[in-house]
């Protein structure tokens, strides 16, 4: 397919899926999950052939193909022939520019879906009406349209031990236009975009990935030097693996490790489109409930209303007669300044009423509670219900609702699980009616996950993960067996027997199995 033909087709596809706004959180019934999860389905399946193709084509790398244009020009050259070979540079330039912006867009696309998908797996649980197999998770995908039994008729039910948020999809970049949706950020989202991306970047402690090497080797009567590359394994001797390669004579010269630091979610285009759909989401939250929780903390409304407006006013008045960009802060503060001081809320010397003084700041504060920590906290807190929620195997195979999520962390990654801030939590419980407990030392409960699923391995221990999450919500997080039950919809009979089967891990269980370690110790 010609260049500017795949360009455009791409160009065109993600147009499309621009003005097909989806609205996920009105699903509540098959035919509509159905037809939106196909919907998506689709669109990644296309997405994901339009990207191997640009790959193949060389978007990946575009500006190679320049450095036959870019070299210097011989001093004999006319001017006309400089500009001619200038004129074709800039065209190849532009043409190399366009291949890396729409390959960007297509990957940005592919992440959005992925997530969105991931979601609405996460929401549903279907059963068929004929042979009654449930369906949920990754399981969705690959039933599609019938089930086993060939029934197309299903039960649509909600999962309450999902870990979703429908409502985050209409904000995702569907259509690869992540730049545009960062620049429709406000200040404060920016802000909380930024400590989203940092948090999830958190990377792995250096692993070795590859060696390269210059071996030194004796052949054909003379020391020849070759250069190696190596693919790292664990407890590898290195040294034994170039001499059974090259001979007993082989010697080393040079080493050089090359590391790879995974991040907690390793794919920057999911960074960025799950960093944006979180802020847009708290955002939306956030406006709902501002007034009604602000009302409760200040003093006197009024002068707080009529400090904001005078604000607005003053610096529109600036805006209009200042000849520098430099001198609007000067002038705002000055036509402030009068204006207060008209009210009596400001004195002589510029300092503000008390009362108004300890409300803004009471204002500022909140703003930065909930524009700024609140998105921070609801996607940490579901990372954590995911991990709590999921087996490391399924974390390993699966996607889910955060795509290339590492399906475990180092203490390294760990420390990015900061304790949430009390007070965003319980206006988070109280307002928004997010099913959220403040954790004390809450890095302690992602850590014992990982121990529990280490020690896990090779026992064939049967687990009720939902349970065993609140388990370890309770042992770890302080909470109670009743609120640790609560957070993961489950039974608290269930949770207490997970609690007792964590006490019994590596101990015999059978009345042989004691007999035999009885006499292994003799």
């Amino acid at each position: 397919m010609n260049e500017s033909v795949l360009i455009a087709k791409a160009e065109r596809f993600l147009d499309n899926i621009k003005h097909n706004r989806i609205i996920a959180e009105e699903i509540s019934d098959f035919e509509t999950f159905r037809d939106t999860y196909n919907y998506l389905q689709d669109n990644l399946d296309e997405l994901q052939d339009l990207r191997d193709t640009m790959e193949i084509k060389g978007y990946k790398a575009p500006y190679r193909s320049l450095i036959r244009y870019g070299g210097t020009h011989s001093t004999e050259m006319k001017a006309e022939d400089m500009y001619d070979v200038g004129r074709h540079t800039q065209y190849f330039r532009m043409r190399a520019a366009a291949k890396k912006n729409i390959l960007d867009r297509v990957k940005s696309s592919i992440a959005s879906h992925k997530i969105a998908i991931g979601h609405l797996e996460e929401y549903a649980v279907l059963t068929c009406s004929s042979c009654s197999k449930k369906f949920k998770g990754h399981e969705i995908s690959l039933m599609r349209e019938t089930c086993e039994c060939g029934s197309k008729d299903f039960n649509f039910n909600i999962n309450d031990n999902g870990v979703y948020r429908l409502n985050i999809i209409k904000y995702l970049p569907l259509s690869g236009e992540y730049m545009l949706r960062m620049s429709d950020l406000s200040p404060m989202g920016r802000e909380a975009f930024r400590n989203i991306v940092r948090i999830i970047k958190h990377e792995k402690r250096g692993i070795v990935k590859t060696l390269s090497l210059v071996v030194k080797v004796f052949e054909d009567g003379k020391w020849v030097r070759k250069r190696v590359n190596i693919d790292a394994k664990d407890e590898m001797n290195y040294e034994r693996e170039i001499r059974k390669k090259y001979g007993s004579n082989a010697r080393i010269e040079f080493m050089q490790i090359h590391r790879k630091k995974p991040a907690i979610i390793n794919d920057k285009h999911v960074q960025t489109a799950l960093s944006i759909a979180y802020v847009k989401i708290a955002e939306h939250n956030a406006r709902k409930i501002f007034d009604e929780v602000l009302n409760g903390l200040i003093s006197n409304r009024e002068k707080l209303d009529r400090y904001y407006e005078a604000f607005d006013e003053s610096e529109k008045r600036a805006h209009r007669i200042a000849e520098d960009v430099g001198d609007v802060e000067d002038l705002r503060d000055e036509f402030l300044h009068q204006i207060l001081k008209k009210e009596n809320l400001n004195s002589e010397n510029g300092s503000l009423d008390e009362e108004l003084q300890g409300d803004i700041e009471t204002h500022n504060c909140l703003e930065q509670k909930l524009f700024v920590e609140m998105p921070k906290i609801l996607i940490l807190w579901d990372i954590i219900r995911y991990y709590l929620l999921t087996s490391y195997d399924r974390r390993s195979k699966y996607s889910g609702p955060f795509p290339n999520l590492r399906p475990s962390l180092d203490t390294n990654q760990m420390k990015a699980f900061e304790d949430f801030d009390k007070f965003t939590v319980d206006i988070l419980g109280r307002c928004i009616k997010e099913n959220i407990c403040y954790i004390p030392n809450i890095k302690s409960v992602v850590s014992r996950k990982f121990e529990i699923e280490n020690k896990m391995k090779g026992l064939h221990v049967q687990m009720n993960t939902p349970a065993s999450g609140a388990a370890i919500l309770h042992t770890h997080g302080k909470l109670s067996i009743e609120d640790a039950a609560s957070v993961f919809s489950v039974e608290p009979a269930d949770v207490k027997g997970e609690v007792e089967k964590f006490k019994t891990f590596g101990k015999p269980q059978t009345t042989k199995a004691k007999k035999f370690l009885e006499m292994v110790k003799k």
